[in-house]
């Protein structure tokens, strides 16, 4: 479970400086577009972070859990809803789809803030795995009937631009955004919505996890196709930050992986796993400095000027 919120919180973090980079690099003609999409990050890592707040929940905390509760049903419309408009805000029926989403967004939002018990009937928190009992009703129904429209309409925008594009950057770009949200947006579908529903809640944190699919699909369009203009200085923060993020990630799921087969499957505790996550960030901003070291020892040993061995 500990690795579980590591990895949550380092998805969260990472798609959080996503928007914001994208959003402050990019062009003036490309800043509306790029607000929607740092508008989405923002409420994708609220719904990351109101799931990993309510996995590791305990039953002291039953008073305040609800809203975190809440916020994770309410979070996931509007981060739709900006990611549509991130991709169809340019054309006029976008604006419209958009503005019309964010409408019925709004109403289901407040029916669940003003009366959450319309959703929901109880939260269970318990030392087995928490869970929250669904309430079959209207604002259920119209809460599953708004995902089951938007993502197809989503989806069907990148699909329409992609055959009207004669631009082969364009048309690239598209294709690889609609096919990372389509591939999220199915994981989402059933660890989010069908496996809860069926009172299953053991693999909600994958949602989260399979919406990096869609940040790194969006960002490689970005440095890839160029489909908004970022300065190459904000390009090079974000592609570093990726890097750091992806290792770390990769080294804590391996290094668990061990700890398990080492200790008869045994999870490290969160001290440990804090320890080696600060660990292995340290190790990777020092690379540059351990490669520069390494030039100058082999240098000295071969005998030769590590000046002229860099030119």
């Amino acid at each position: 479970m500990q690795l579980i919120v590591i990895l949550l919180a380092t998805v969260s973090i990472l798609t959080f400086l996503s928007g914001a980079i994208v959003f402050f690099g990019a062009s003036k003609g490309d800043r509306v577009r790029s607000a929607w999409y740092f508008a989405a990050a923002i409420f994708a890592t609220a719904w990351m972070a109101s799931i990993a707040t309510f996995m590791v929940a305990t039953p002291d905390r039953a008073n305040v859990i609800g809203w975190h509760v809440n916020w994770t049903f309410i979070s996931a419309i509007f981060l739709d809803t900006a990611f549509l408009g991130y991709g169809a805000w340019q054309k006029k029926y976008g604006k419209i789809a958009t503005l019309l989403f964010l409408s019925l967004g709004l109403m289901v939002s407040l029916a669940i803030a003003l009366d959450p018990s319309s959703l929901y009937s109880d939260v269970i928190l318990i030392n087995t795995g928490n869970s929250v009992t669904m309430r079959m009703g209207p604002v259920y129904f119209s809460y599953i009937a708004f995902f089951g429209a938007i993502v197809p309409v989503i989806i069907s925008v990148f699909f329409h631009q992609f055959l009207k594009s004669r631009s082969k950057c364009k048309r690239g770009g598209d294709i690889i955004t609609m096919i990372s949200f389509a591939i999220s947006s199915t994981i989402v579908l059933i660890v989010n919505l069908i496996l809860p529903l069926l009172n299953n809640w053991t693999l909600i944190w994958l949602g989260p996890l399979a919406l990096a699919v869609t940040i790194l699909g969006v960002y490689y369009t970005i440095l890839r196709y160029r489909m908004l203009n970022l300065s190459s200085i904000w390009l090079r923060i974000f592609s570093y930050i990726v890097m750091i993020a992806s290792i770390a990630i990769i080294y804590m799921i391996i290094f668990s992986m061990i700890f398990a087969a080492l200790f008869c499957g045994s999870t490290p505790s969160t001290e440990v796993i804090v320890l080696n996550f600060i660990m292995i960030l340290i190790f990777i901003t020092l690379i540059p400095a351990l490669n520069t070291l390494m030039t100058h020892i082999r240098s000295l040993i071969m005998g030769q000027d590590p000046n002229k061995e860099q030119k």
